[in-house]
């Protein structure tokens, strides 16, 4: 019998390792500040084997922030 969502998020640590714990293959990113007064920033796969159409966003510089930082 599988076990129901609310098991599952209970058995889930509450710090999960993102690697170990959810599967994520992290990669390190570039980002480039676009636009006649930096009003848009680009983050982008630093590796270009990564970059393809779907594999880069752009955001306003006020809400990117470097999450080591903000623990």
């Amino acid at each position: 019998m599988s076990e129901s969502a609310t098991e599952t998020w209970e058995r889930v640590s509450s710090n999960p390792d993102p690697e170990d714990d959810l599967g994520y293959d992290l990669q390190a990113l570039s980002i480039i500040t676009v636009g006649d007064r930096n009003e848009q920033c680009m983050v982008m796969p630093s590796d270009a084997d990564h970059l393809e159409n779907d594999e880069f966003l752009v955001a306003d510089p006020d809400l990117v922030c470097d999450l080591h930082e903000r623990r």
